[in-house]
């Protein structure tokens, strides 16, 4: 499950960046475009992989 990650709504309003079956989120951020970009970022790392977004 390393090659994908998911970009999702915390409760306290912000943004998280999470690996799929993960507790505790790889990035949190103020705004779904931060959010975006982390997980853009990861992608590039490591050189492809899938994100998803769940608003």
């Amino acid at each position: 499950m390393g090659d994908k990650r998911l970009v999702v709504k915390n409760r306290a309003g912000g943004w998280d960046v999470r690996a799929p079956g993960a507790h505790n989120p790889v990035s949190q951020h103020a705004t779904l475009e931060e959010a975006e970009r982390a997980a853009g970022e990861w992608r590039q790392r490591v050189g492809g992989g899938k994100i998803s977004i769940f608003l």
